[in-house]
């Protein structure tokens, strides 16, 4: 499978290592090595908010189809005339690695521990799932046996998707721009098909499956997180008040900012500031990529955001902070959360948002 989906879309090129830099042979990022999937070719297939590859954008001049379909070719039992056995083996034949990075093994490659992940072709049950009971729940899936797969939270031909967001990784990997990425990555606005659309990446896109940790259940007392539910213009990833600089005390926040490309979105002074008043937090702000967010001062009022520093995408470099930018896919956290460690998390996570000296 393999083997195909590089014979396909990097005509000419040797077998590719995933996320082993010394070995891999992937071609230079050049027109004729990339154009006829990445098409138009240039700057914006990089960094530009609606660069898709071939997830989109088909004309009759373009080759993109047959990076992911096989006419005559295709296996037997599998879906789609897709070249891969299954869904997930379609997708992987590009994003494990090889090609498309940043989704499942960059952990591992760099001799870590995955702490928490959203599992693929694995499982139909959803954690949080019941909205009755706040327990898990199961759902069909688009993936072997009805289980959660790509495709039930991506859009491979880029139909239908939220908004362009900022998040905290680089296009590329060899990107000597150093941009962040502001893309819809292909996140469906109805992930597992739910009934109801979410426009914009933020709390009620992941409540669309984890029912059951809505803040607004009669049934079930969650810790508040902004969705539709509590308020009439909840934050989004890409609108949060977060605190105005980086390492250095600060309390004052600055409204309509993304969370993605900065740490200062995950520490909240008390008492709140005025952006943040009538505001809890989404709840990217306590699950996303693991990293040190800084801490709140004795009183609460002020905090110290530990700057964000990515030089290169995937844990090649040991000081980035995240050093991994996979999320939702992988964490080298429990639970996916922020802070935390392989097998559980303390109280450095509460204390991000709720000082000691405030408690009652």
């Amino acid at each position: 499978m393999f083997a195909v989906g590089v014979a396909i879309l990097f005509s000419g090129a040797a077998l590719a290592y995933g996320y082993d830099e010394s070995t891999s042979t992937i071609p230079a990022s050049t027109e004729e090595n990339c154009g006829r999937c990445h098409n138009p070719f240039g700057y914006a297939i990089f960094h530009g908010p609606t660069a898709i590859g071939v997830h989109g954008g088909y004309t009759t001049t373009t080759y993109k189809c047959k990076g992911c379909h096989t006419v005559h070719r295709a296996p037997a039992g599998g879906q789609l005339l897709l070249q891969g056995a299954t869904i997930q083996a379609s997708c992987e034949s590009c994003h494990d690695g090889t090609g498309g990075r940043g989704v499942y093994g960059t952990i591992v490659a760099r001799g870590l521990q995955v702490a928490g992940d959203h599992s693929v072709e694995a499982t139909t049950v959803v954690p949080g799932g019941d909205a009755e009971s706040g327990g898990s729940a199961t759902m069909s899936f688009a993936g072997t046996g009805g289980t959660l797969t790509c495709t039930d939270c991506h859009s491979p031909h880029g139909s239908t998707v939220v908004a362009a967001f900022q998040g905290d990784r680089y296009r590329i990997a060899n990107s000597t721009t150093r941009l962040p990425l502001v893309k819809n990555r292909l996140l469906k606005q109805r992930p597992g098909n739910t009934a109801t659309a979410t426009a914009e990446y933020g709390s009620d896109w992941c409540l669309a499956c984890h029912q059951g940790r809505s803040s607004a259940l009669s049934t079930v007392h969650n810790h508040p997180a902004d969705s539709k539910a509590t308020t009439a213009t909840p934050f989004v990833y890409n609108r949060v008040a977060r605190l105005d600089v980086s390492g250095a005390w600060t309390g004052t926040t600055v409204a309509n900012q993304t969370l993605g490309f900065s740490n200062q979105g995950y520490l909240m002074p008390y008492p709140r500031t005025p952006q943040q008043a009538g505001h809890a937090p989404i709840c990217q702000q306590c699950h996303e990529d693991a990293r040190s967010v800084g801490s709140l001062s004795t009183i609460g009022n002020t905090a110290l955001v530990t700057p964000f520093l990515v030089t290169m995408p995937d844990g090649v470099e040991t000081s980035s902070n995240p050093r991994f930018q996979n999320f939702p896919h992988e964490t080298s956290n429990y639970r996916m959360l922020v802070e935390a460690t392989v097998s559980s998390f303390n109280d450095d996570l509460c204390l991000n948002c709720h000082p000691t000296s405030q408690l009652p």
